[in-house]
């Protein structure tokens, strides 16, 4: 027998043998994320939380205002106001500058106002037209009750 058979056998139940304690390594290291000193069992991230629906103070958030041109928008939801923050350069220095602000409190209240066709009262129109549409074939049933056959009632027609 050469050197190389003899090898061979041990070979494979080595490198078993690493595997296993790779294996052994990473569930220790799973064990020690999931269980980290001091706190809970998977504490919550140590970042902010997020807003909620119907949350409340103040966010921001960027948008465009022209093609190449980008502002910062700020929305205030305890006063209901909106404002927009836009960069200019005056005298070779680039300074910010409030383009908008305004107060959307009372635009809940309008029912039409600078708005593209169809308006609401053409909308209403046509909702009032469908519905009246939807509800015809059960008007006429309801009116005009379906005619019995006298070999289903058991009873002589007069």
């Amino acid at each position: 027998m050469s050197g190389s058979e003899r090898n061979t056998p041990t070979a494979p139940a080595q490198s078993q043998t690493v595997y296993w304690v790779i294996a052994v390594l990473l569930a220790v290291i799973a064990t020690a994320l999931w269980t980290r000193p001091g706190g809970k069992l998977l504490p919550s991230a140590f970042a902010q939380n997020q807003p909620r629906a119907g949350a409340r103070g103040v966010f921001a958030f960027t948008g465009p205002l022209d093609r190449d041109k980008y502002g910062l928008f700020m929305l205030d939801v305890d006063q209901g106001t909106i404002w927009c923050y836009g960069f200019d350069t005056v005298n070779g220095v680039r300074k910010l500058r409030l383009l908008a602000g305004r107060s959307w409190i009372y635009d809940r209240y309008l029912q039409d106002f600078n708005c593209a066709e169809p308006n609401f009262r053409e909308i209403q129109s046509l909702v009032s037209q469908q519905r009246e549409q939807s509800l015809a074939p059960s008007r006429t049933t309801a009116t005009h009750p379906p005619q019995r056959s006298p070999a289903v009632d058991g009873q002589p027609e007069d």
